[in-house]
């Protein structure tokens, strides 16, 4: 359990983005932990709080990069890049309005120690305590995407679907990463970039190349269900073509 590990953390103003680095370095197993901000071209003060977080917390790497090509897809591609430069061997993901429980990186590793087949893992969304919970959510959120990959796989007639992992809750080895291309350098204009990454592993590398881990737990802001309605977010994801058009799009990235 000593692969080296990083997370990329893209972000575009995201007001609450330190309760995110607060989990990350509430990690149990941090070890070498280094993470690594892309800010996308952020409007509000994003960076500067990461930027005094980090001063005010030596003892957490963490690095700010920025990329300007819009799309998290873009800004996850670059984070994951420059960590492999860096030399890290696995390079995890999460959200800035996402938090890690504590045993998250302590189970990446875990995971890839035992499993040298696995190359892609995923694991539990749950809904972030924050101001937009509402009753239910706990029920809702861990539903909605089993019955997303359900229906997704049957959409495309593709079980790989059934083991599509949310860029909230990731990680990947860094020579899978290379091997498959990474993510496509796209906006959630256009398309889902970790669920096309997820299908591209498992059709490349084989499809026990990915595995679910519902102990990885991850707790995700709620706040683009309650913008979208949940219908609307169904059909964001299932006919990414209605996206700007029956659907009004949310800057997100």
């Amino acid at each position: 359990m000593t692969a080296s590990l990083a997370v990329v953390v893209p972000a575009f103003n995201e007001p609450d983005i330190t309760r995110t680095l607060e989990a990350l370095r509430g990690q149990r197993d941090r070890g070498d932990l280094r993470i690594y901000v892309v800010d996308n071209g952020s409007t509000d003060d994003t960076v500067q709080r990461v930027q005094r977080f980090a001063a005010a917390h030596p003892d957490l790497a963490i690095t700010v990069l920025s990329e300007l090509q819009k799309g998290t897809g873009a800004a996850c591609d670059t984070g994951f890049r420059t960590a492999i430069a860096d030399g890290f061997a696995i390079i995890a993901r999460t959200d800035g309005d996402s938090e890690p429980a504590e045993d998250w990186t302590g189970r990446i590793r875990g995971l890839f120690a035992r499993h040298p087949e696995v190359q892609l893992v995923g694991g539990t969304s749950v809904p972030l305590r924050d101001r937009y919970y509402r009753w239910g959510d706990d029920l809702l959120m861990p539903g909605a995407l089993r019955l997303l990959r359900l229906m997704m796989a049957a959409m495309h007639l593709d079980p790989t679907f059934l083991r599509f992992v949310v860029g909230h809750n990731m990680a990947v080895r860094a020579s899978a990463y290379l091997a498959t291309g990474g993510f496509a350098r796209t906006s959630i204009d256009e398309r889902d970039e970790d669920i096309e990454f997820s299908t591209l592993v498992s059709r490349r590398l084989g499809y026990g190349a990915v595995r679910i881990d519902p102990a990885l737990r991850v707790a995700t802001s709620m706040r683009r269900v309650r913008r979208y309605g949940l219908g609307m977010m169904g059909i964001h994801h299932l006919v990414p073509a209605l996206r700007g058009k029956l659907i009004r799009t949310i800057d997100i990235r």
